[in-house]
C-alpha cells in the first residue's frame, strides 16, 4: 500500500474535532498501594476513538488512566478509561493522547451528543 503523501489525520479512523471540554483524569494504579492524584486538564481535539489533553503529566505510554470529561451543559459528563498512547512537553505544560477502552454504545451517544451541541 503506498501512503507516500499521505497526511497523518487521514490515517484516524474516527474524524478529530477541535473541542474545548474540561477534563479530570488519574492514573489507574498498577498495585493497589499505589496513590493516585485527580490532576485537571482540556481537551484539544475529540473524536470516538480517544482525544488529546492539554494539562498535567500523569503517566508514560501505555498507561490507563481514568477520564472525567464535562461537557457544555451540566449534565453532560462522561467517565471512561483510556490508554496513553503519546506524550509530549509543549512549553509550560504536557500534551498527550489517549485512546478509550471499550467505549460503550451509550457512552459513544453521549460523546456524540456533546460534540454536536
Amino acid at each position: 500500500m503506498d501512503t507516500k503523501g499521505k497526511l497523518y489525520s487521514e490515517k484516524r479512523g474516527k474524524k478529530r474535532v477541535l473541542k474545548e471540554f474540561m477534563v479530570l483524569y488519574k492514573l489507574m494504579p498498577k498495585k493497589i498501594t499505589m496513590e493516585t492524584v485527580r490532576k485537571n486538564g482540556k481537551t484539544c481535539d475529540v473524536s470516538l476513538s480517544g482525544i488529546k489533553i492539554e494539562g498535567e503529566s500523569v503517566g508514560d505510554v501505555g498507561d490507563i488512566i481514568r477520564l472525567e470529561i464535562f461537557g457544555k451543559n451540566k449534565n453532560d459528563l462522561l467517565i471512561v478509561l483510556a490508554e496513553i498512547r503519546w506524550v509530549k512537553k509543549a512549553a509550560d505544560k504536557f500534551q498527550f493522547g489517549v485512546k478509550f477502552i471499550g467505549l460503550r454504545e451509550e457512552e459513544a451517544e453521549t460523546l456524540e451528543e456533546m460534540l454536536t451541541n
